[in-house]
């Protein structure tokens, strides 16, 4: 379905009469993130499925890098006694001494010694193993194990040593498929990319959301550094995720649940519906569920629900959207995710930096290889929605520490602009991605405070 319907390019006035916006095509594709049914198996399903299609997504890769010249095995084919170059094609899956247990939980309800509390689990200690449909070989060689994480599908080149284990020489990865080529544009269409607005009460609109409001109503001067970043152009803005203020109080069970836990989420979702309200009635919105936001916990999350936005919903401008999320604009493929993706990656390998991980994401070819391992999502036994067998031209995440941004060049010629998405309660900053040159800058509403004359 295209939104608006109209599809060539034009500026409309918007409610507030001021000046024009720039309208361009959308189509949503967000179609295969939907709960059709509520089935819920047993989790090995999605790893078979994401083999499965990956595999045949693969063998493309290996004919293109390898050509003949070596033969794609399965692991019970290999021989021990007759060890040969060959391709085996599988899911990474990594041991780790240090990831959460439910073995170890029960053994410290046993007073056992307790594990002390961590952020992240990799260690000296961690091994690499590959599974296929069947079986599973340890890996070594120049596939570093830090490096990746469980659930990713690849391709490696080698030979099986004497002592049952795999010696990788080399190693490929999907590296995101075809991409679409990007159509010229005679405009410059702006997309504004915001998360982390941690909400907590009807009142809680800070002096920075009323500036990037001003802004995007197209009421400040300045901030525009050619016609081409305008606010004007702003054709879409997309609050990926933690709109709501994450409950400082732990959360028990839900009968002794605090009384006023319910207030205060009630106060947050108002705040977050007046500020949607606000921009709605002059841009498009897409509003995304975040880890703290009030939708289902595992991926895909759905999209919250329309009874909490009273204010909102009668505007077609706006719309409660998946996480992830993937949409076209301008004729430019455009995928995100609130960031559970990105920092489940880093608490799992040795990737710290958050447009690091997004980028392995992209060269995986999937948005979320650790779910369901150490990340929740719904058990899919048919397919696969997070695999990515189409490159996307923007890709995005959200409530990470600091702005990031990339662009990423794949080996078929692939463009994409990576955007580490910051959290605005943070930083005041957002991310505003050109789709005409995919340029993206950060923007600033911090305000600066000053007493006694100085700043």
């Amino acid at each position: 379905m295209l939104f608006p319907e109209d599809k060539n390019f034009t500026r409309a006035k918007p409610e507030g009469g001021e000046f024009k916006r720039l309208q361009v095509p959308y189509q949503y594709r967000s179609d295969k993130f939907h709960f059709k049914t509520k089935d819920f198996k047993q989790f090995a399903h999605i790893y078979a499925t994401r083999l499965e299609e990956m595999v045949r997504l693969m063998k493309v890769r290996v004919e293109q890098k390898w050509g003949s010249k070596y033969p794609v095995k399965q692991l019970a084919d290999l021989k021990e006694d007759n060890p040969e170059q060959c391709v085996l094609i599988g899911t990474l899956f990594k041991h780790q001494e240090l990831k959460p247990s439910i073995l170890r939980e029960i053994s410290e309800e046993n007073q056992l010694a307790p594990q002390p509390p961590r952020s992240h689990y990799t260690d000296d200690a961690d091994i690499l193993i590959l599974e296929d449909a069947l079986q599973r070989i340890r890996l070594f060689g120049k596939l570093d194990v830090h490096s990746v994480v469980t659930g990713v599908v690849c391709a490696v080149r080698g030979y099986e040593d004497g002592d049952g284990r795999f010696h990788v020489e080399e190693y490929l990865f999907y590296e995101a498929g075809p991409q679409k080529p990007l159509k010229s544009l005679e405009c410059s269409p702006l997309i504004v990319l915001i998360s982390g607005l941690n909400q907590s009460s009807p009142n809680d609109m800070s002096l920075s959301m009323e500036l990037l409001q001003q802004w995007l109503f197209g009421n400040l001067e300045g901030f525009g550094q050619s016609r081409d970043w305008e606010a004007s152009s702003v054709v879409r803005v997309i609050i990926a995720g933690n709109s709501i203020k994450a409950s400082s109080k732990p959360k028990s069970s839900l009968h002794n649940r605090p009384a006023n836990d319910s207030t205060d989420l009630l106060n947050a979702v108002k705040s977050v519906d007046s500020f949607v309200h606000n921009l709605a009635q002059s841009v498009n919105v897409d509003l995304m569920p975040g880890e703290f936001d009030p939708s289902n916990h595992m991926l895909p999350q759905q999209p919250m629900h329309q009874c909490m936005f009273p204010r909102s919903i009668p505007f077609q401008s706006f719309r409660g959207v998946p996480n992830p999320y993937a949409f076209e604009m301008a004729g430019r493929s455009i995928v995100g995710t609130s960031g559970q993706n990105v920092h489940d990656i880093a608490r799992y390998s040795k990737i710290e930096s958050p447009l690091e991980a997004l980028e392995s994401t992209l060269i995986w070819s999937h948005l979320a290889p650790t779910a369901p391992d150490t990340l929740p999502c719904y058990p899919y036994y048919q397919q696969d929605p997070f695999i990515v067998s189409e490159c996307p031209h923007v890709y995005f995440a959200g409530n990470v520490a600091e702005f990031g941004t990339k662009l990423w060049e794949g080996p078929e010629g692939q463009r994409t602009r990576l955007v580490c998405v910051p959290s605005f309660a943070d930083t005041h900053t957002i991310a505003v991605v050109n789709l005409r040159t995919l340029d993206c800058q950060p923007v600033c509403f911090a305000v600066n405070e000053f007493e006694d004359g100085e700043e």
